[in-house]
C-alpha cells in the first residue's frame, strides 16, 4: 500500500509541476521565430465498484491520475504544421511514458490536408473527442472495444461546407500498443505487423448558430495478420478488471462499420453510435461483433460545446457560476458468437461542473449487467469522480 501510495504521490508531482508552468507558457509562444502553441492536461480520477467489476464479487475501491499529457503544437508558415503530444500514466502499479501524437500536416493542397505521422485514425465520432472534453468520464464500451486510436500512417483530409472526409491508411507494429483504446482488443503476436486503411464522412445538414445536427459513417478495413484477436472491455470503469471479453480467434483480417448521429439543441444534445466488428478468423473461425449507445445531456447553465470539421471540442460555459450539466447513456456491447463471450449493458447517469475551459468535475454513476458470465456474479454497480485541469 504504501508503494502505490508512492507512486501515485511521484506521478501527481510531476503532473504538478507541468501544471505550475501554465502561467508561464499556457498561450501561444514564439519557438524559433514560428508560431507555437504550448499546453498540458491533468486528470485524476476516485472510483468505487462492486458486484461484476470486482474480481471476488465484493466492494473495491481506488484511485489514479488517469493521464498527464503536454503538447506542442508549431506553426511554420500559413501551410505547414506540427505536433507532438507526450502522455505519462500509471496502469497496473507502473508509470509509462508514450508519445501519444507525432505529426506534421501540408494544407497547400487546395481543399486537401495531409498529414504523416502518429494520429487518431478517423473513426468514431466518440473515439475523436479528447480524453478530457469526452462527456462521461469514459467512452462508451464500443468505441473504446472496436474504434481504433492513435496508429502511425498518411491521412487525406477535405473539409466542404458542411460536410468532412478523411481517409488513411495506417501501420500498427503489434509489439507496441495496439491501434485500438487501451482494454480493446488486443494482439500477441510480436512478429507480425498489423495495417489498415480506414475512413469516415460526415454532414451536418442542418445548423444554425450553436444548434445543428450532425450525421456520420465509417469504416475500417485491417490487415490483422494472423495475431490473435479477442474483445476485451472495463464496461466504462478504467480501474475495474476487465469484464466483457469474446473469445479468442487467430484472425486474418478485421472490418469495422460504424455509423454517427448528434444534435444539439439550447441546453439539450443528443449523440448516438452503432459499430459493428467483423472477424476473418483462421479455418472459418469468423466472429461478428456490435453495439451501440445512446446518449443524451442537459445544461442546467448556459454555455455551448464547440463543434467544428465534423467534431466536437470544449465545452464553453457562459455563466458566472461556470457550466453545470446533466447527463444519462444506455450502451450495449455484444461480444458473443461462436459459443464464446459475452454480452453487457450499461446505464450511466452523470454530472459535470465545468468551472471554466480549463477546470472540470465529473461524477459518474453505472450500473452493469452482464449475460453470459457467473450467473451468480453478473450485475455490479461503480461511482467515479474526477478533478481535470487543462490548458
Amino acid at each position: 500500500m504504501k508503494q502505490i501510495l508512492l507512486r501515485h504521490l511521484n506521478l501527481l508531482v510531476v503532473g504538478l509541476s507541468l501544471l505550475s508552468m501554465a502561467p508561464v507558457f499556457a498561450a501561444d509562444v514564439k519557438i524559433g521565430g514560428k508560431d507555437a502553441k504550448i499546453g498540458a492536461k491533468l486528470l485524476w480520477d476516485y472510483t468505487t465498484y462492486d458486484g461484476v467489476h470486482h474480481q471476488t464479487g465484493k466492494t473495491g475501491s481506488d484511485s489514479e491520475i488517469r493521464l498527464v499529457r503536454v503538447y506542442l503544437i508549431n506553426k511554420f508558415d500559413e501551410h505547414w504544421e506540427s505536433m507532438l503530444q507526450l502522455q505519462i500514466n500509471e496502469h497496473e502499479g507502473a508509470t509509462k511514458t508514450v508519445w501519444k501524437e507525432v505529426f506534421v500536416k501540408y494544407n497547400g493542397l487546395g481543399p486537401f490536408d495531409i498529414t504523416l505521422g502518429k494520429r487518431k485514425e478517423p473513426f468514431g465520432l466518440q473515439m475523436l473527442v479528447n480524453a478530457e472534453r469526452v462527456l462521461f468520464m469514459e467512452r462508451a464500451m464500443i468505441s473504446s472495444s472496436f474504434a481504433p486510436e492513435r496508429s502511425i500512417g498518411l491521412t487525406l483530409s477535405t473539409y466542404q461546407g458542411n460536410s468532412s472526409v478523411e481517409l488513411g491508411i495506417y501501420s500498427q507494429d503489434s509489439s507496441g500498443n495496439p491501434s485500438y483504446a487501451k482494454g480493446g482488443p488486443e494482439t500477441d503476436n510480436p512478429e507480425k505487423d498489423t495495417y489498415a486503411l480506414t475512413g469516415r464522412v460526415t454532414l451536418t445538414p442542418w445548423q444554425r448558430e450553436r444548434d445543428l445536427i450532425h450525421l456520420g459513417l465509417a469504416s475500417s478495413s485491417r490487415h490483422f495478420g494472423g495475431n490473435e484477436f479477442q474483445v476485451k472491455d472495463r464496461a466504462e470503469i478504467h480501474l475495474a478488471q476487465p469484464i466483457v471479453t469474446s473469445g479468442t480467434t487467430v484472425a486474418d483480417n478485421l472490418t469495422l462499420f460504424g455509423l454517427e448521429a448528434a444534435a444539439q439543441f439550447g441546453p439539450f444534445s443528443f449523440q448516438s453510435e452503432y459499430m459493428q466488428l467483423l472477424v476473418d478468423g483462421d479455418n472459418d473461425q469468423d466472429a461478428d461483433y456490435d453495439g451501440y449507445y445512446v446518449q443524451l445531456g442537459y445544461l442546467l447553465t448556459n454555455g455551448y460545446r464547440v463543434y467544428n470539421k465534423g467534431k466536437f471540442g470544449q465545452m464553453v460555459p457562459l455563466s458566472p457560476i461556470g457550466a453545470w450539466q446533466l447527463m444519462g447513456r444506455y450502451s450495449v456491447l455484444n461480444a458473443e458468437d461462436n459459443n464464446q463471450g459475452v454480452e453487457a449493458e450499461n446505464i450511466a447517469l452523470g454530472l459535470n461542473w465545468f468551472a471554466n475551459t480549463s477546470v472540470r468535475l465529473s461524477a459518474n454513476y453505472i450500473m452493469t449487467e452482464v449475460d453470459g458470465a457467473d450467473p451468480n456474479n453478473d450485475d455490479g454497480d461503480a461511482f467515479m469522480l474526477r478533478f481535470q485541469y487543462v490548458f
